[in-house]
């Protein structure tokens, strides 16, 4: 029981050390506020620069200028859109048929997009999504460089001299 008094004592002690900080140095001296929250006002903003919105545009306040979306009842679809820091898509899709039980009919779309690079030129990517996969076609996909010739001709011996 004297232990639980102790423990009590010890816990109030520090409670009231820890909110009443303000009036523990009055008997010091030290000034009574100076744990008070004191605001400082803040500097003044300056004024935005103002930019051109077709050479740097923030993506956040894009504004779409075209918009088109369409869906038929054979599942058929098309749609397009355009915003006015360059960004721009275009979509068309197909259900088809390839059979099967159940039979599959995904659908096959082909389209492109585009937009404007950091250093001002457009970007545009075409594709075609079919029973193929996804294949993208652009200037900016990276292509790998030719096999060496040294390569093509062990290519060959051992596609000649395996067995069958």
């Amino acid at each position: 029981m004297k232990f639980a008094v102790v423990v009590l004592a010890c816990v109030l002690a520090a409670a009231n050390a820890q909110f009443n900080r303000a009036n523990a140095f009055a008997s010091f001296g030290a000034p009574q506020n100076q744990y008070r929250y004191k605001p400082v006002p803040a500097p003044p903003r300056p004024d935005p620069v103002r930019v051109s919105p077709r050479v740097v545009a923030d993506a956040r306040n894009a504004q779409v200028l075209k918009y088109g979306n369409e869906i038929n009842p054979d599942g058929s679809y098309s749609y397009f859109y355009e915003t006015d820091n360059g960004i721009a898509a275009q979509e068309q899709g197909t259900p088809r048929n390839f059979g099967g039980n159940p039979p599959v009919v995904p659908d096959v779309a082909q389209g492109s997009f585009s937009w404007t690079s950091p250093e001002g030129q457009v970007v545009s990517i075409s594709y075609v999504a079919d029973e193929n996969g996804y294949q993208p076609q652009g200037d900016a996909i990276p292509t790998p460089p030719p096999v060496p010739a040294q390569i093509a001709r062990a290519l060959e011996y051992i596609a000649r001299n395996s067995r069958k």
